[in-house]
């Protein structure tokens, strides 16, 4: 069935400004990446992970360690990750074979802790034979939560990006209200 051209022509101009409209509040998003810094070129790649999201429009997107730690705090690392998780409207985690994922796994165990913060949370592990990065008990958990992991291949940025990015771009038109609202304030 062949709709009317008016019809067609109508719709297609409603795509293209729902689209347009979209991504016109790219820059609102605040997004952390969480990961291993550990061997070296772990930190290297969350870096290029970062860096990419930036040129897809993300502009406010940054590793954790990029953030400064609060002055006179016992634990600064650890409150710091604790409060970007909070404060980000969309946290990655990244699990890698190679990496140290200590921190990480620290990390996602607030994020179950507090359904405000895992809902908001988008969790990448990387797989080799069958062999997944992350834990577990740390999967039964989130399995509990009815939430999945991604799994991306071993070493494979692009891999990493494609999934991060599509996963990104999903959180983020499934929630741009949020977004719009801020440049209305």
């Amino acid at each position: 069935m062949i709709l009317n051209v008016k019809i067609q022509k109508r719709f297609s101009e409603f795509q293209r400004t729902k689209k347009e409209s979209i991504l016109a509040y790219k820059d609102k998003i605040h997004i952390a990446i969480y990961g291993a810094y550990n061997p070296p070129g772990e930190r290297e790649r969350l870096i290029k992970l970062r860096d990419r999201l930036k040129a897809d429009g993300y502009t406010n997107t940054a590793i954790v360690e990029e953030f400064s730690s609060s002055e006179g705090s016992g634990i600064p690392n650890l409150e710091k990750s604790l409060d970007c998780l909070e404060w980000a409207d969309l946290n990655i985690l990244v699990f890698t074979c190679r990496g140290k994922t200590g921190s990480v796994a620290r990390e996602l165990i607030h994020a179950i802790e507090d359904p405000k913060i895992l809902w908001k949370s988008r969790i990448f592990e990387e797989i080799e034979k069958e062999i997944p990065a992350m834990e577990t008990l740390l999967k039964e958990e989130l399995s509990l939560e009815r939430y999945s992991v991604t799994q991306v291949k071993r070493q494979d940025d692009e891999d990493l990006y494609e999934h991060v990015s599509s996963d990104v771009f999903l959180f983020f038109r499934k929630n741009i209200q949020k977004y719009v609202s801020r440049t209305n304030n």
